[in-house]
């Protein structure tokens, strides 16, 4: 059995005045005895990719707003837990945070961070995609606004669909997946695809399905018939061979692993890892193209976003809020997605040429990008901010392992499940 680990702009901005947002500079708190206002920004790990970026991004920000002076702290990924509770347990929090929207509800619901829906103009929180801006809300609380996006996309090998006779890869979670499977297993001996367990991909594919994770009181929702119906596919996946046995132990470098070796016909992965494939397995390289995530019969796929939140103590919370909108603006998202081959929360930048034009060059890494891009308008988190979600999940996983091991019917599995959920809560 696995344990649970979390998961793996316009050309011109329009600058709202700090008299307008009510912040003064000279009664500014939390300035250094010189006089000069300071907010200190952390971000997660993204030294020294993006130190050109912020090195212009932060300059202008201080060009804009005199005396303003911005420091930069970039924490490694797995310190940021640590380090932010830490930070705001002693008074010593930044001004405004960079964090992923499931931590980010952990501290709302401690009250530790600004509600941006009552600081935010509903003018500037209709630039962001709708479902992104949800993305970072619990029970009424807008804790953080969305910052860049991440939507996979399915890596395809040609040569392996071409010998099981499949025209095209599936496209949904349906019998059809279990077709393209079974024919793929019986000409070829591969495997069709390999969702993990160490992070939220298995759990995404059931909510795609149809799956509610909880209900308005925070009980089970998913013992029902489109729960029920995805714990068995997985189950029928897992007992026909059509995915490896690995799935129940293995991580997301695995699956990357298998497809480069050419024992996966698809891999639902970031269209990041194009670079990875391309120089590690040259050869299925060639052979492959990229085609949409699968989904479910709403048609939705599934994204990550990143925040950035203030602190709810931050003494200059009105600059903090200033400056999280100029750093999540269209053209300033642009410049980012840009440096990193990410996608943008906001609707303007992502109709930008480079999420929407296709080059002469045609790339794997632009077919990557296009393709993920072109998903956004039907993207959404799709495992929202739940209290407890490392518990539910782990519940969840569990015991559809032990359907998939035969050791229970898929029925009798979600049920001891909603059970197992409702006695926690």
């Amino acid at each position: 059995m696995v344990s649970v680990s979390r998961r793996n702009l316009l050309r011109l901005a329009r600058w709202a005045p700090l008299a307008a947002l009510g912040w003064g500079l000279p009664s500014c708190g939390g300035a250094p005895e010189s006089g000069t206002p300071r907010l200190t920004f952390w971000t997660m790990q993204l030294k020294p990719q993006f130190t050109d970026y912020f090195t212009r991004v932060l300059g202008e920000f201080e060009r804009l707003y005199p005396p303003v002076k911005v420091e930069w702290v970039d924490v490694p990924w797995a310190e940021m837990e640590r380090k932010i509770l830490a930070a705001i347990a002693t008074d010593g929090a930044p001004d405004v945070v960079n964090l992923n929207p499931q931590f980010a509800a952990k501290l709302a619901e401690r009250g530790a961070l600004l509600n941006l829906a009552e600081r935010v103009p509903p003018g500037d929180q209709k630039t962001y995609f709708p479902q992104m801006w949800q993305a970072n809300q619990l029970d009424g609380v807008t804790f953080g606004l969305p910052w860049y996006v991440a939507v996979d996309v399915m890596f395809c090998n040609r040569a392996l669909l071409r010998q099981a006779n499949l025209s095209r890869p599936p496209a949904t979670y349906d019998q059809n997946l279990l077709r393209a499977g079974l024919a793929l297993r019986e000409r070829t001996g591969k495997f069709l695809f390999m969702l993990t367990m160490d992070g939220g991909q298995v759990l995404e594919s059931l909510v795609q399905m149809g799956m509610e994770l909880v209900d308005a009181q925070g009980r089970a929702a998913f013992n029902s018939p489109a729960g029920q119906q995805g714990f068995a596919l997985w189950v029928e996946l897992f007992q026909k061979g059509l995915v490896p046995r690995e799935v129940l132990t293995e991580g997301h470098r695995r699956a990357l692993e298998r497809y480069q070796a050419g024992e996966l016909a698809l891999l639902l992965t970031g269209p990041q890892f194009a670079q990875t494939i391309r120089d590690n397995a040259p050869q299925i390289a060639k052979h492959t193209f990229i085609a949409p995530q699968l989904v479910g019969t709403r048609g939705q796929a599934s994204a990550a976003v990143m925040n950035v939140a203030v602190p709810a103590r931050s003494p200059q919370a009105d600059l903090a809020v200033t400056f999280s909108l100029f750093l999540t603006n269209a053209a300033n998202q642009l410049a980012f997605c840009q440096t990193g081959n990410l996608l943008p929360s906001t609707v303007a930048t992502s109709r930008d040429p480079f999420f929407t034009a296709p080059t002469a060059a045609g790339t794997l890494m632009e077919q990557a990008r296009l393709a993920s891009a072109a998903q956004l308008p039907r993207s959404a988190v799709l495992v929202p901010p739940i209290t407890n979600l490392d518990a539910l999940r782990q519940i969840l996983y569990e015991e559809l392992q032990l359907a998939m091991l035969g050791q229970k019917s898929a029925s009798e599995a979600l049920s001891t499940a909603a059970t197992r959920w409702n006695d926690r809560a």
